[in-house]
């Protein structure tokens, strides 16, 4: 079983049940079916062969699921991107996973356009919603038309690479994790369940799809259970968030601290029925205890919180604080996963002792696509290595204390600082620099860059930001920056990012 073969099997028992929503649009899962098996059909006759990568980068809507499970079908390998990303940024996971072709949005094709002269490949350019005038681009509708409504059984491999999400690296580029067919479907089918889905259930896609977490919790968790996935192009503040709840009696929403702060603090709430919602899970950062409390006040239930990496399909742990009472917990390991605390010589830890969280299980991915090494170091003993540190209590709950990572956490999105002092570094005037990532009450964390400009140099800013852009996703570029005589290092010339984060809470 995978992904595409279990939407098929949804398709054959409720065809007519309404599987997505987006804007005016509405798609049954015999509807959805179809149109995947087109594109499967259509991307073969373009050539695309089994094990090929194919990238997306596309914002939320009905698209990006029909390409994900076409590709799968077609045994290719989906390769999800932020369309935010810069030509630099895009470059990069180009260059790694040499993807055939890219299916994109009319507002970034040209993008791709120019990422094919300047590295001198041939990639194919898919597009949706183009406009029949352009040329050296395909039209996502015309390869629709060359597929047939039907595809031809095929036998899959539980073992074989379904899609490569890159995650943020703490030295280096950005790796890709592979994830395999039984590591997304056993995943999503566990979590489905935890959650006591059922096929009633209308879950809101807000969150970025591109992201490891809102595929498997919302995009896939629906499929797998037969409910009606809600699209949300992305995040438009709170009052159409709300708004979008009420109408289309959402009962599943799942969404980073963020997305929750800025619900509970608007000022309308309370003019908006809510009472569909049955779950509210968080993740990709860490959820205040406060944020918690002043949630289930207002909205008389509380928010479940879990935890996960790319890596790991993505989901570990999950508290369901109703039951444990135990707010400020990740929870407790999912059906089928194995974590234990250990030190840093891989020896478990004794219960309440603080320790590194390793993983092992259906879930935890094949390895980095291309790197051997790293995958080994990151998988050695059987276990995958998170880099997280945590302690079990008593009841078998598990707590972070705090990353090992230097990955800066924004909003629910991975920064890795040093992909931004890389770029700062490219500045004439800048001698210096070191990123960190610093508390913020909206964001969660929030970039800060200190800087030390060359001798006789004068920096402010907004010179810096204007620098930023192009060359850095937005919301990468820092937003505080302090302008310092000197950055502390080791005697062997390593950064101590812990002693810039200790001198700012001085401050």
């Amino acid at each position: 079983m995978n992904l595409p073969v279990r939407l098929a099997e949804i398709a054959r028992v409720s065809p007519g049940h309404e599987a997505i929503v987006f804007k005016n649009r509405r798609m049954t899962y015999a509807q959805l079916e179809t149109r995947v098996n087109q594109l499967a059909g259509g991307l073969e006759k373009l050539g695309i062969k089994s094990g090929d990568r194919i990238l997306l980068a596309m914002s939320n809507c009905p698209e990006f699921v029909i390409a994900y499970y076409a590709i799968i079908k077609m045994k290719g390998i989906v390769v999800p991107t932020s369309p935010q990303h810069t030509i630099n940024e895009f470059a990069v996971v180009i260059k790694d996973c040499q993807p055939t072709a890219i299916i994109t949005t009319t507002a970034l094709k040209e993008k791709f356009a120019v990422l094919n002269e300047k590295l001198g490949i041939s990639l194919k350019i898919i597009v949706n919603d183009l406009n029949e005038q352009d040329e050296g681009f395909l039209s996502l509708d015309k390869i629709l038309e060359l597929g047939l409504t039907t595809y031809p059984d095929t036998k899959y491999s539980r073992e074989d690479v379904a899609v490569i999400l890159y995650t943020a690296a703490t030295a280096g580029k950005p790796k890709g994790a592979m994830l395999t067919n039984y590591n997304l479907y056993s995943n999503a089918l566990t979590f489905s369940q935890v959650c006591r889905m059922t096929p009633s259930d209308r879950a809101l896609l807000t969150a970025p799809v591109y992201h490891a977490a809102a595929q498997t919790c919302v995009m896939n968790n629906s499929i797998v259970t037969g409910a009606t996935m809600v699209i949300q192009e992305g995040w438009q503040g709170a009052a159409e968030t709300l708004r979008i709840i009420e109408n289309e009696k959402i009962s599943f929403f799942f969404g980073p601290p963020t997305i929750y702060n800025f619900i509970i603090n608007y000022s309308d709430l309370n003019k908006f029925d809510t009472s569909s919602l049955r779950l509210a899970l968080t993740g990709a950062a860490t959820m205040p205890i406060d944020l918690y409390e002043e949630f289930e006040a207002k909205m008389k239930f509380p928010i479940t919180e879990g935890y996960g990496l790319t890596e790991t399909s993505p989901v570990v742990t999950v508290n369901f604080i109703e039951s444990s009472h135990k707010p400020g917990s990740i929870g407790k390991p999912i059906p089928g996963v194995e974590v234990k605390v250990f030190d840093y010589e891989d020896r478990e830890v004794p219960q309440g002792q603080v320790g590194e969280i390793v993983v092992r299980g259906p879930n935890v991915m094949k390895g980095y696509y291309n790197r051997e090494e790293e995958t080994r170091w990151a998988m050695r003993n059987g276990w995958f290595h998170t880099g997280d540190l945590a302690y079990f209590d008593e009841d078998g709950y598990l707590y972070i204390v705090d990353r090992k990572k230097e990955l800066i956490i924004r909003g629910g999105i991975n920064i890795n600082p040093r992909e931004v002092e890389e770029v700062l570094y490219d500045h004439p005037d800048i001698f210096e620099v070191a990123v960190v990532g610093v508390p913020d009450a909206v964001m969660g964390e929030e970039v800060l860059a200190f800087i030390m400009p060359r001798e006789g140099k004068i920096l402010d800013d907004e010179q810096i930001k204007t620098f930023c852009e192009g060359k850095l996703a937005d919301y990468k570029i820092p937003r505080y920056y302090k302008f310092v005589e000197n950055i502390p290092k080791t005697s062997s010339g390593k950064l101590l990012r812990k002693e810039l984060l200790n001198w700012i809470s001085k401050q």
